[in-house]
């Protein structure tokens, strides 16, 4: 049976979106850092769906992974779900269990599930007490909910085309301000007639049409968790947006969207 339009939108955004979130993990968890400093592999993760294959693989090499759309030729691991909404339920947080071929590397399959376990930082069940986990998670959930965004788009959902063809040249820029740096984490969506790309980073070239601005990392934690609605967050203090309020909240609307697909 093959799997639903909405199965398919939601696993391209976890290959496309979510996994290369992993660099992040890799750049500032601590032990996953060390686990991943002298691995060079390359891990297949993937569905079934129907006689085709849904899948993603993953070039780690000493502290670095890139993220390729399509399977691998040669893979040291590789993890196939029977299904792609089992695939999704277990990037979710829920409980499904692929088929593991190359599990001679244990070693290599251990630091992976840990790297995947490591993901889950972002979900809304994830409330870290530890300062430098919540600065993790939030920088995390930012890089991804762009990066998201972008692909939302060309992975053609309408509404977000149409949403991003009526745009001529705009930076939507995010910042969180932490211990006197006003742009700790920072990453952008520019959206070019029809065309995204998301970036890490304050965007330099042009000035934001809308910039969200996070005046904390608790105070960005309470906006992402959805503890406090957005229009809240701002009459109280917890993120400034600067520039257009209407398309601000268009595009809060899709983060929202993403957001409820992905956890």
């Amino acid at each position: 049976m093959n799997a639903t339009p909405k199965d398919i939108m939601t696993a391209k955004l976890f290959l496309n979106a979510v996994f290369p979130v992993m660099q992040v993990l890799l750049d500032d968890d601590p032990k996953l850092h060390a686990a991943f400093q002298n691995v060079t592999a390359v891990i297949q993760f993937g569905a079934k769906d129907g006689d085709s294959m849904l899948a993603c693989h993953l070039l780690f090499n000493c502290g670095q992974v890139a993220v390729v759309q399509g399977p691998a030729d040669h893979p040291d691991l590789t993890l196939t779900f029977p299904t792609v909404a089992k695939m999704n339920t277990l990037l979710r947080g829920g409980l499904a269990l692929p088929s593991i071929q190359g599990a001679r590397h244990v070693g290599l399959l251990i630091h992976f599930l840990s790297l995947l376990m490591g993901l889950m930082l972002m979900s809304p069940k994830q409330r870290p007490k530890d300062p430098a986990k919540q600065h993790l998670k939030v920088k995390m959930s930012l890089y991804m909910i762009t990066r998201a965004l972008s692909q939302y788009n060309k992975l053609g959902d309408p509404d977000m085309r149409e949403f991003c063809l009526r745009q001529p040249d705009r930076i939507y820029q995010f910042t969180v301000e932490e211990k006197d740096d006003p742009a700790s984490i920072a990453c952008y969506l520019r959206i070019k007639a029809g065309q995204t790309k998301s970036g890490h980073g304050i965007y330099t070239r042009r000035a934001p049409f809308v910039h969200f601005r996070f005046l904390s990392v608790k105070g960005a934690m309470a906006v992402l968790l959805k503890d406090i609605e957005f229009v809240k967050a701002v009459e109280q203090g917890y993120v400034e947006t600067i520039g257009s309020p209407e398309y601000s909240c268009y595009l809060n609307d899709y983060m929202s969207i993403l957001q409820s697909m992905l956890t």
